[in-house]
């Protein structure tokens, strides 16, 4: 997976590259258009490679089942079911 990334990052900012050439003259007079328009551009598309990689996170299913709630009754001198509660685990 990290030949493929590799591989699609390194075309990705080669194209990116050749689309936004300059001049030795305009780079030398300090032209920075072009250069944040290609570092934008390698961002971009950096970015893209690297969300289309992304793999949903796994949530183990939950498992829930009806527990018995019991109190003790003096009268019936036992534990009787009052209810029940929903335990998740």
């Amino acid at each position: 997976m990290f030949k493929k990334f590799a591989i699609a990052a390194v075309t990705t900012a080669t194209l990116a590259t050749a689309a936004v050439s300059l001049t030795p003259n305009q780079a030398h007079a300090g032209n920075r258009a072009g250069a944040v328009a290609a570092g934008a551009i390698i961002g971009l598309a950096a970015g893209a490679i690297i969300a289309s990689q992304a793999q949903p996170r796994y949530y183990a299913p939950v498992r829930c089942r009806n527990q018995a709630v019991r109190r003790w009754n003096p009268y019936q001198r036992r534990y009787v079911v009052v209810g029940y509660r929903q335990v998740c685990y």
